[in-house]
């Protein structure tokens, strides 16, 4: 792997890092909102859908919290690549 970046593609690094931890935040939170309304909300909607519904929300959950593992190391490893680039870009000044 090259490591010849440029500050605009170590500003875009920065920028997708960003979105990263912002999405997977907002993921966790809003999957962890729905599941609280979700149970609040099944008592009064109790019929076959619902019951397909919450299965379809169970299956989900395994799928996101793998994936929300997964990123933290990507998330970190990106910070260590930005670090490690930000370190060359200075010794070039």
């Amino acid at each position: 792997m090259s490591h010849d970046i440029n500050l605009k593609d170590l500003d875009s690094l920065i920028r997708f890092r960003e979105h990263l931890v912002h999405f997977n935040a907002t993921l966790k939170d809003e999957f962890g909102s729905m599941r609280s309304h979700w149970n609040e909300t099944r008592q009064i909607w109790n019929d076959e859908k619902s019951h397909a519904f919450e299965r379809e929300l169970d299956e989900l959950w395994p799928g996101i919290r793998r994936y929300l593992e997964a990123t933290n190391d990507h998330e970190a490893h990106l910070r260590r690549l930005i670090e490690l680039f930000e370190a060359v870009a200075q010794t070039r000044l």
